[in-house]
């Protein structure tokens, strides 16, 4: 096995890993292949983030992360994503073999943390974050959901007088 970047080239390799992950997370209703290529083709060709692919005979799993700017003392901080190891291929060490590349990355890019989000529910991938070295930070996660997106994006701006 080993681990590398993502190139638009790969989007027919991992088409099989996000097609088995939007079914893990999402159920039968998931996305289909073609959907997923054309997202995962538009997410190639804009540059933005990283992704890295663990492969044998095969794409086993994928880690995407992001640099974000400012953070302590103006350095990166980076958010990872999604972290996702096929089923067929769980138990081998792979999601630990993408974190450490990840972290390879991240101190190479002059970057002083690697954050990230999991469910409270997800016991086992809390264990297996900590297991890793992760430490978890009292946080609160607010979000706009598509709904309240399209509704800020309809409003009109208007300032108050200094």
């Amino acid at each position: 096995m080993r681990i590398r970047k993502v190139t638009t080239a790969d989007i027919g390799l991992l088409c099989p890993v996000f097609v088995d992950m939007e079914r893990h997370y999402e159920g039968a209703g998931a996305i289909g292949e073609a959907e997923v290529r054309a997202r995962l083709g538009r997410f190639l060709r804009s540059g933005h983030g990283i992704m890295l692919v663990a492969v044998d005979d095969g794409a086993l799993g994928i880690l995407s992360m992001f640099e974000m700017f400012p953070g302590v003392a103006l350095r990166p901080v980076w958010f990872m994503k999604e972290l996702y190891v096929a089923e067929r291929a769980r138990s081998r060490g792979i999601g630990e073999a993408l974190i450490r590349e990840a972290a390879k990355i991240v101190v190479e890019q002059g970057g002083s943390r690697l954050d990230f989000t999991t469910g409270r529910d997800n016991s086992g991938a809390q264990r297996f974050y900590s297991r890793v070295g992760a430490g978890e930070v009292e946080c609160v996660v607010l979000r706009f959901d598509e709904a309240a997106l399209a509704r800020l994006a309809q409003q009109e701006t208007e300032l108050l007088p200094e």
